[in-house]
């Protein structure tokens, strides 16, 4: 169990970081540049994209590493079985870093948003769109099922605990 909480708080920790980092991609693409004060100068860089998409890089990252922490809090509170709490656990991580890969990929400015294999009304499916979406995909696909068998478990527990 601690092995699996730590595994969700690190990842969880490191994507909240990533997000953080992000930010800094939110204040360069909306100021058109990259400076930092109290450091001189500074370099004239439009990063691609646009600030809507930074801050959902910036804003998902850190909601996703946050998600990921309250799993690995909550796993003793939700008896199941030493495979199904690993399932979770790798669940939420495989969902944590393919978000992460769609955020980023629509950050740089996949052309239909990463919503998609294919076209779609925003755009021409491209390499960064494609790219986008298996991420979501793969976290689209686990994390709704991860966090119905933790609720599911959690809720089983309080039943059990008001019987007694």
């Amino acid at each position: 169990m601690r092995r699996l909480q730590g595994l969700l708080v690190g990842n969880g920790a490191l994507a909240l970081c990533f997000g953080l980092i992000a930010g800094y991609g939110f204040l360069f693409n909306l100021i058109g540049e990259i400076s930092l004060w109290p450091i001189p100068g500074a370099l004239a860089v439009q990063l691609p994209g646009d600030a809507a998409r930074w801050r959902g890089a910036h804003v998902g990252a850190i909601t996703n590493g946050l998600m990921a922490i309250a799993v690995g809090l909550a796993l003793p509170l939700a008896p199941m079985s030493a495979g199904t709490r690993r399932a979770v656990a790798w669940a939420i991580v495989i969902a944590v870093w393919g978000n992460i890969v769609f955020y980023v990929a629509n950050a740089l400015g996949a052309a239909n948003h990463g919503l998609t294999f294919g076209d779609n009304r925003l755009g021409a499916a491209d390499v960064l769109s494609r790219v986008g979406f298996f991420g979501a995909y793969a976290g689209a696909l686990v994390a709704p099922v991860a966090l119905l068998v933790l609720a599911w478990a959690a809720f089983a527990a309080v039943r059990a605990e008001s019987v007694e």
